[in-house]
């Protein structure tokens, strides 16, 4: 549809502003003239009647002219009015047409309304109908589905359980299957009812769509016609209406100019009269005639003043009537807009009802062929119901005694669990005693005085990982360690197991309550001993710098923090000599090359001395650690395949802790003994050079010595070999005498060793069997004072008689 026409009056809107904007300027022109005129009338006098009378009788015909064409400009005008009235008729049977067309639409839409409401109407009665069959259909099936429930029950209720289960679990897949297939039934029928509805919408729709579509064609190809003639009469109109103002607007100029020149002739003859007073007479006979002609005048130019303004109200009236005719034509074309989008709308609504049709139409041949795969999946189930009842029927004694035989099984599984779980706890509580009964026997054995064995296992060396040694040593607890031998697995027990897991700081802990000892006037005595390279530098005095101290130098700190505790109660003096026995040969490690004869003796108190021997006392922890640097500078090691550091002979290095009470006087001597026996060792294995083997030769000498002492002690033999060597004199306190011992057995944890291992705990377990007689050094403050006068004396030294007395 095209509004071309139409479209054009923007440029005619303009057209009329103008003429309105001229028609305005033509009544300034006008009330100019008329004010000029009034001046003349005024201002002339009797004088000017002459000049105005003739310039009047000259110009006659020009009014009557002027009179004629504002008749012409009238006709014009009355002319225009009719063609628009003739317009306007013609837009009212247009809008008359479209609201036809509007009504046939609610017709086609009310007569698709009244089709709806009848087809629901029936789909609904011919749904209650089917829901109602439906209901009574269910209610017959729920009661035959509710026998067949009871009898099948009946039936189980004489099979053996698990037979009766499992045909449970196969009707239950089969009213399952049953219940699959009645809803794709269900389905099946509702959609094909869908799909029946909707092809019969889609072809009620496409018929009322069709017919929709011929009618608007048929409006359209009218409104087309309409439209063009319409836009072609206007367009006519608007030339004619602009080429009659264009003439009037020029006639009314050439008259404005004519009057304009009337009135200058006027204004010039009135002046020419004033010097003069001739034709007084005759002025006075045309005077009337002036004025009437005068008044003619005034009253052309004010009816020329009311047509200009009719004119403008017809112009106005003209727009208004246009602009109505441009909204009708607009509101034409949104009609034929808003039909266009309805047609639209309704192709849209087809083209979906159309895939939504074929969507359902597809959905329910899927639900077919599901539905035909469900019924033969029942038919195997069927079938296979039957072949298992016949099976059950077969074997109901069997599953009789398999019930029997399950219910003796649960039984015995029953006891089972309860015997393993009574077993654990009789176990958790076997562990937990022997742990403490183990404790209790220790604690026991300490207090009779025997020698308490701590066995430590070191991680394996860097030489035996190359090696490619396996652990064989693990310690079950705390106070058992295992060795897997070539003769089998052996245990041991000790009072104490430590692994390569625990520090020096554990090791220390179970040690550090014999230094307080020590201080309380006790001989005690701490030893290592085990193969060489196995630790026992290491557990005594720690690495070379330090940064994992032993427990010699642990305990020179201990010994200090006692003495600082108990300042305020006892003077204290500490004193220590260190010793090495080397090839057989007892060597002062502080004499500085000096070699005065050495003999071991021992007092009355049972307490070892060593006489000759350099004593030196120290007045804190550093001190007493410089000392025993200082002697450890001299002590004899080398380097060997077991060891890069073997120490070659065996050091003692004993500290005196000398306490005096100071309320009583009682003089209490205490002596800690630490010693650090050289390893046993096997040439084989260290590859020792010749020096080197004699040095071997004279260590495994004194620790055969010592294991003599060990062997008699502990098999309690009357002789005890202590001077078979002076390792053995030197330790006579210690093993049988009056000192509290703890031993050290140190042990390689790789089956490269295993034998020494088992060696040196088997040696470990007899040293455990001895049993010492520990007693306090004690002197009262008279017998500690006739000691001191008898050493100064056989010192050689003076002694006051007021002491001796």
């Amino acid at each position: 549809m095209s509004f071309t026409g139409v479209g054009g009056g923007g440029a005619n809107q303009e057209e009329l502003d103008e003429a309105n904007e001229k028609n305005e300027d033509l009544e300034k022109e006008i009330e100019e003239l008329k004010r000029k005129i009034n001046e003349l009338q005024e201002g002339s006098g009797g004088g000017a009647s002459l000049a105005i009378t003739s310039g009047i009788d000259v110009d006659d015909d020009d009014i009557e002219g002027f009179n004629a064409q504002l008749g012409d400009l009238q006709k014009q005008v009355d002319n225009a009015n009719d063609e628009l009235r003739q317009e306007k008729s013609e837009h009212e049977k247009t809008r008359d047409e479209l609201e036809d067309l509007k009504s046939e639409l609610e017709k086609l839409k009310q007569e698709q309304t009244d089709l709806e409401v009848e087809y629901d109407g029936k789909i609904k009665a011919s749904t209650a109908a089917l829901v109602a069959e439906l209901e009574i259909k269910n209610k017959s099936l729920d009661e035959s589905k509710q026998r067949i429930d009871e009898l099948e029950k009946e039936k189980l209720s004489a099979l053996p359980p698990d037979v009766a289960k499992e045909i449970q679990l196969l009707q239950a897949k089969l009213a399952k299957s049953e219940k699959e297939k009645e809803d794709l039934q269900k389905s099946s029928i509702g959609g094909n009812a869908e799909v029946e509805k909707i092809k019969l919408e889609i072809a009620t729709l496409s018929q009322s769509l069709a017919k929709e579509r011929e009618v608007n064609r048929g409006h359209q190809e009218n409104l087309k016609k309409k439209m063009a003639e319409k836009d072609k009469q206007l367009k006519e109109q608007q030339i004619a209406i602009e080429k009659k103002y264009q003439q009037r607007e020029d006639e009314n100029k050439k008259q404005l100019k004519s009057l304009e020149k009337k009135i200058k002739e006027l204004s010039v003859a009135g002046v020419a009269m004033k010097p003069g007073a001739k034709g007084a007479k005759g002025g006075a006979a045309v005077d009337a005639k002036t004025e009437k002609k005068l008044k003619l005048l005034q009253d052309q130019i004010a009816t020329l003043k009311k047509k200009a303004q009719e004119d403008q109200a017809k112009i106005k009236e003209l727009t208004d009537q246009l602009k109505d005719a441009k909204s009708d034509a607009f509101g034409d074309k949104q009609a034929g807009k808003k039909q266009e989008k309805a047609m639209k709308d309704l192709e849209k609504k087809i083209e979906m009802e159309t895939k939504k049709f074929e969507r359902e139409l597809k959905k329910a041949n899927e639900l077919e062929e599901e539905l035909k795969t469900t019924k033969k999946e029942r038919d195997s189930a069927n079938e296979e119901v039957k072949k298992l009842t016949a099976q059950i029927a077969a074997l109901g004694i069997a599953a009789e005694q398999a019930v029997e035989l399950k219910e003796k099984a649960e039984k015995l599984e029953k006891e089972v669990k309860e015997l393993q779980a009574e077993n654990k706890l009789v176990t958790e509580n076997f562990n937990s005693e022997r742990v403490l009964r183990k404790k209790y026997y220790n604690m026991v054995e300490d207090m009779k005085g025997k020698i308490r064995v701590f066995c430590r296992a070191r991680p394996l060396s860097g030489s035996e990982k190359e090696r490619g040694c396996n652990i064989i040593v693990n310690a079950p607890d705390e106070y058992t360690v295992s060795v897997e031998s070539s003769r089998g697995l052996k245990e041991f027990q000790f009072d104490r197991i430590f692994m390569a897991e625990n520090t020096q700081e554990d090791v220390f802990e179970d040690t550090n309550n014999l230094v307080q000892t020590a201080v309380d006037g006790y001989n005690v005595c701490i030893f290592a001993y085990g193969q060489t390279g196995s630790g026992k530098t290491f557990t005594m005095i720690g690495d070379r710098d330090q940064k994992f101290p032993g427990i010699a130098p642990r305990a020179f700190e201990k010994i200090f923090e006692v003495i600082e505790e108990n300042k305020s109660k006892y003077s204290f003096k500490v004193y220590t000599y260190m010793l090495e026995l080397y090839n057989d040969k007892l060597i002062d490690l502080y004499a500085k090359g000096k070699e005065d004869k050495l003999d071991i003796k021992k007092d009355k108190k049972g307490m070892v001395v060593v006489n000759g021997s350099v004593i030196l006392e120290a007045s804190n922890h550093k001190e007493l650690y410089g000392l025993f640097e200082q002697g450890s500078s001299n002590r004899h090691v080398a380097s060997t395949k077991m060891n890069s550091e073997s120490s070659r002979s065996h050091l003692v290095l004993a500290i005196i802790i000398e306490s005096t009470n100071l309320s009583t006087g009682t003089v209490v001597k205490g002596k800690l003994s630490l010693v650090d026996l050289a390893g046993s060792e096997r040439a084989a294995k260290t590859e020792a050079s010749a020096q080197q083997l004699k040095e071997a030769n004279s260590i495994n000498k004194s620790l055969s010595a010592l294991g003599d002492v060990i062997s008699a002690l502990s098999s309690e033999q009357s002789f005890i070999p202590y001077r078979n060597n002076k390792l053995t004199l030197l330790m006579q306190d210690s093993l049988g005498g009056n000192a509290k011992t703890l031993m050290f057995v140190n042990v390689s944890p790789a089956d490269y060793n295993a034998d020494e291992t088992v060696i040196s705990l088997t040696y470990a377990s007899r040293v455990k069997l001895i049993t010492n007689d520990a007693s306090k050094n004690a002197d009262n403050k008279e017998i500690a004072r006739l000691k001191d006068v008898i050493n100064k004396l056989k010192s050689g030294e003076n002694v006051d008689e007021e002491v001796a007395s």
